[in-house]
C-alpha cells in the first residue's frame, strides 16, 4: 500500500483497525493471565499429599527480592522447591544520616514484606525469616513429586492480577479511541 492508498482509508477504517490491533492485544494480556491463574490453580489442587521440607538455602532473583529454597523426600527421591509468594512489596528507606532496620515479614495473603534502608544484607535477612534447617511443610502431587508448593498454595499472583489488569485498561482504551476516532 502506498502513501496515497493510506489517504485512502477512512476514518472509520482507522477506527476499526485501531480497535481489532490494540484491542486484540488487551485481549491477549488479559487471556495469557487468565490462563497463569487456570494453570496455577490446576496444579496446586493436584498437589494432594505433604511431607516436611527443610530450607537449604536462598534465592535472590534479583531487585531486593528473596525466597527459601526447600528440599523435601519423597520415595526416597530428594526434590527442591522455592516458595513462591503472591508478591513482594518492598519499602526502601534511604537518605543519610537515617540508620534502618531491614525487616521481613509473610502476611497471612502470601505477600513478602521487605523493608529496608540504604545498605541491606538480604542473606541475614533471609536467615531471619527462613533459617537454614528450618523445617517448612511441601505439598506436592503424588503423580509428579517435582511438582509442589511450600506452606500455602498461590494462585492469584502479582504477575497474573497485572496481566489482567493492563489487558482490560488496554480494551478500554481502544474502544474509547474507536469512538473518538469517529467524532
Amino acid at each position: 500500500m502506498n502513501l496515497k492508498g493510506m489517504n485512502d482509508m477512512s476514518e472509520l477504517q482507522i477506527a476499526w483497525l485501531e480497535l481489532i490491533t490494540v484491542g486484540g492485544l488487551g485481549v491477549i494480556l488479559a487471556l495469557s493471565g487468565i490462563i497463569i491463574n487456570i494453570i496455577a490453580k490446576k496444579q496446586n489442587k493436584s498437589c494432594t499429599k505433604q511431607t516436611e521440607g527443610i530450607v537449604i538455602q536462598y534465592g535472590f532473583p534479583g531487585d531486593g527480592r528473596m525466597h527459601p529454597i526447600v528440599e523435601y523426600v519423597v520415595d526416597g527421591t530428594c526434590y527442591k522447591a522455592k516458595k513462591k509468594f503472591r508478591g513482594v512489596k518492598r519499602i526502601r528507606i534511604s537518605g543519610f544520616p537515617i540508620n534502618v532496620q531491614s525487616k521481613a515479614y509473610e502476611d497471612e495473603k502470601g505477600w513478602l514484606h521487605i523493608k529496608s534502608g540504604t545498605i541491606t544484607n538480604l542473606s541475614q535477612l533471609a536467615e531471619q525469616v527462613w533459617p537454614i534447617d528450618s523445617k517448612m511443610t511441601v505439598y506436592y502431587n503424588p503423580n509428579n513429586p517435582k511438582m509442589s508448593y511450600v506452606d500455602r498454595p498461590i494462585s492469584k499472583s502479582f504477575t497474573s492480577m497485572m496481566f489482567i489488569i493492563i489487558g482490560i485498561v488496554t480494551i478500554l482504551l481502544s474502544v474509547l479511541v474507536f469512538f473518538l476516532i469517529q467524532l
